[in-house]
């Protein structure tokens, strides 16, 4: 399936989380979450124009993503499949003996809305303020939800966090 996001990093979080929930965007959990990328010839940890592969930990659950390379747009769009796993550490062994490397961890805390096949994440890391991502499956879908809560869709930035900040990122381990 698609993947098609935008990044929103100078928001009002207040502001915005009412505008989503008016929206009738409903409130599916506020957890921290944990990630490792994996990294091997083709893969990146902090690069969109490359392959993506993670295990993700969200509250109880876990989950191995694989995302293919950006593809060329105004927004980010990546091909995703994701399967859910019954351990983390488990997920993280098996890709480790399948010969990837284990990057850096990954820490945020996040808040998540869906509005139907639409979902909002408030996302927040250490040291980075609070941002808003917006997830759809396809680009009019993206221009008409910021439409519709007022976001200049050219204000959205595209890729993954470690390449708009990455500064906030340790270097080692990554590629």
């Amino acid at each position: 399936m698609n993947e098609v996001e935008l990044k929103f990093l100078d928001i009002n979080v207040a502001e915005i989380s009412r505008k989503i929930e008016a929206l009738g965007a409903v409130k599916k959990y506020e957890q921290d979450l944990e990630s490792y990328y994996f990294v091997a010839d083709g893969f990146s940890g902090k690069s969109s124009h490359k392959k993506g592969l993670r295990v993700r930990k969200i509250g109880n659950r876990f989950f191995i993503t694989y995302k293919d390379p950006a593809k060329k747009s105004d927004m980010s769009v990546r091909e995703e499949l994701e399967i859910e796993v019954d351990s983390f550490e488990k997920a993280v062994k098996l890709l480790e003996k399948l010969g990837f490397r284990k990057g850096y961890l990954t820490k945020k805390h996040r808040v998540h809305y869906e509005l139907g096949d639409i979902a909002f994440e408030l996302d927040t890391y250490d040291g980075i303020p609070t941002f808003l991502e917006i997830e759809t499956n396809n680009e009019p879908a993206m221009k008409e939800v910021c439409q519709k809560l007022d976001l200049d869709i050219t204000d959205g930035s595209k890729g993954m966090i470690e390449e708009i900040f990455p500064e906030k990122f340790p270097e080692n381990s990554w590629d």
